[in-house]
C-alpha cells in the first residue's frame, strides 16, 4: 500500500505540473521518464547497499554537524532565553535556517559553490538533456532544502527565460 500512495503521488505532482504548463504540447517527456528511472535507480542503490548506507550515513552525519553548530551559535547568542523543555520556533528552526544561508552565502563568495553547482550542473544535464542551472536545483534541493536552494542561485534567476524559471 505504502508504494501505492508513492505512485499515486508522483503521479499527482506531474500531473499538476502538467495541467501548470504553458505549452502542454511541448512537453519532453523523455528527461521525465528518464529521470524518474534514475531516481529509483538510486533510491534502490542508497538504500539497500552497504556503501550506500556508508554514504547516506557520512552525509546525514555532516549535516547534523552543521546543525549542531547552529544550535551552539543560537545558545552562545540567546543563551537562557528559553526554557530547556519548550520548544522555540524561532530558536529551533529558523537560526538554523539563517546560519546555513550564511553559510551557503560564503561558500558562494568563495566560489567553491560556482564549481559544485556547475559539475553537478553538467552531469546530470548530460544525464537528462536540461540546462545544468535546472540539474543542479532538482539535486541541491533535496540535499540544501527549499528555502536555501534559491540563495545558492540567486546570481542566475534574474537572467533565466520565463520557460526555464518555471522549471526551477
Amino acid at each position: 500500500m505504502k508504494y501505492l500512495i508513492g505512485i499515486f503521488g508522483l503521479v499527482l505532482i506531474l500531473g499538476i505540473a502538467w495541467l501548470a504548463s504553458n505549452d502542454r504540447k511541448k512537453v519532453k517527456y523523455r528527461p521525465i521518464i528518464t529521470m524518474v528511472i534514475l531516481q529509483f535507480i538510486l533510491g534502490f542503490l542508497l538504500l539497500n547497499t552497504s556503501v550506500g548506507n556508508i554514504l547516506i550515513s557520512g552525509i546525514a552525519d555532516g549535516f547534523g554537524e552543521l546543525l549542531k553548530y547552529a544550535a551552539d551559535g543560537v545558545n552562545f547568542v540567546f543563551g537562557g532565553l528559553v526554557n530547556q523543555k519548550e520548544f522555540s520556533f524561532f530558536l529551533s528552526v529558523l537560526m538554523p535556517i539563517v546560519f546555513i544561508s550564511a553559510l551557503i552565502g560564503i561558500l558562494q563568495h568563495i566560489k567553491v559553490l560556482p564549481i559544485i553547482v556547475k559539475s553537478i550542473g553538467l552531469a546530470l544535464s548530460k544525464v537528462n538533456g536540461m540546462g545544468k542551472l535546472e540539474s543542479y536545483n532538482a539535486v541541491a534541493s533535496a540535499i540544501l532544502g527549499q528555502s536555501e536552494v534559491f540563495i545558492s542561485v540567486k546570481k542566475q534567476l534574474g537572467l533565466l527565460p520565463e520557460k526555464r524559471m518555471y522549471t526551477l
